[in-house]
């Protein structure tokens, strides 16, 4: 009964202008004196079709219900319903639902990756932090512990936190960006400072050259990038050192490393790949350059690798993008 009530509502406009001329013709056979028996069969007539044409349409009406609430109860949409839409707006209702259930699709789907990039992420992390932490007990259980060494352990786990904290932002809806001119030699060289335990341990040489360039970033997000480019570059390189310049809007970061395979070389930047250099060391982890890719990226910038086995590796990061209005 609700269901006919519903459709006498949505039909309302109908109903009243079927009554209006079922009425019409007995009302001026009556006004002018006319006979009204021709006139009663006329008029039932024209009611019983429109009692079939409202059959007709209330199924109609009724089945097309029933689809919808199987629909709200599955958000399950095929387009079997294009077909069988009468008029348009019907056509673009069915049309609407089969995108809405499209992109409900895919979001699904893209939130089940990021939840198993999540799970594999902090799997890592956690079997990873463990390594500086267990090395700096072991230090500090001995009774002349190494401070360089020790050092250097509570710079990877201070990393490690870092890098938890960062990927928790980049997989956020939003990020807090704050775009401004910014002197490149700053940012620079606050990143040294951070990893600069690592160079002081490997006594490795470090080479700053013209930095004088000022460009329109995120000092922080471009710092994060290039503390883990540089502790990479660390990692790799035994002997020699790090040199970094910039130039017509890009920034070098070049090492005297053990490079990277030319097979290796094109999958670096992909999640938990960590290479033939990556297998040869414990702290590897295939998250390091990803998150350096997606922060650049989030910033506008690009990079780009050039290396060869034994030959070192050279980073670029290009810094030019469209021009902003910075407040």
């Amino acid at each position: 009964m609700r269901l006919f009530w519903e459709f006498a509502k949505s039909r309302r406009g109908w109903l009243v202008l079927a009554v209006l001329q079922l009425s019409l013709p007995p009302l001026v056979c009556w006004l002018y004196g006319l006979p009204m028996e021709p006139v009663q069969y006329t008029v039932l007539l024209m009611a019983v079709l429109f009692c079939l044409f409202a059959a007709v349409d209330f199924w109609r009406f009724s089945r097309r219900i029933r689809r919808l609430t199987e629909k709200k109860t599955q958000f399950f949409c095929r387009p079997d319903g294009l077909e069988e839409a009468r008029d348009l707006d019907e056509r673009l209702f069915w049309e609407i639902l089969w995108q809405a259930e499209r992109l409900y699709r895919e979001e699904q789907q893209r939130a089940a990756r990021e939840k198993a990039d999540t799970a594999l992420y902090y799997s890592l992390w956690s079997h990873q932090a463990k390594t500086p932490l267990a090395a700096i007990d072991l230090l500090i259980q001995e009774k002349t512990p190494d401070k360089g060494l020790l050092e250097q352990q509570l710079f990877h786990a201070r990393q490690y936190v870092d890098m938890a904290l960062q990927f928790q932002r980049l997989s956020a809806s939003s990020t807090d960006l704050v775009l401004c001119r910014c002197r490149l030699r700053d940012i620079v060289s606050q990143a040294v400072k951070e990893v600069s335990v690592l160079f002081i341990y490997k006594r490795l040489r470090l080479d700053l050259g013209d930095l004088s360039e000022t460009v329109l970033t995120d000092a922080k997000w471009l710092r994060f990038a290039l503390v883990q480019l540089l502790s990479n570059a660390v990692k790799y390189t035994p002997s020699g050192g790090v040199f970094i310049w910039s130039g017509q809007g890009k920034l070098y970061v070049r090492d005297t490393g053990v490079g990277i395979s030319q097979e290796d070389l094109p999958r670096i930047f992909e999640w938990g790949y960590t290479g033939g250099n990556g297998h040869g060391q414990s702290r590897s982890t295939g998250v390091g350059l990803n998150l350096c890719k997606r922060a650049l990226h989030m910033l506008g910038h690009s990079i780009a690798v050039q290396s060869a086995p034994g030959g070192g590796t050279t980073v670029t990061i290009d810094l030019s993008r469209q021009e902003l209005e910075t407040d």
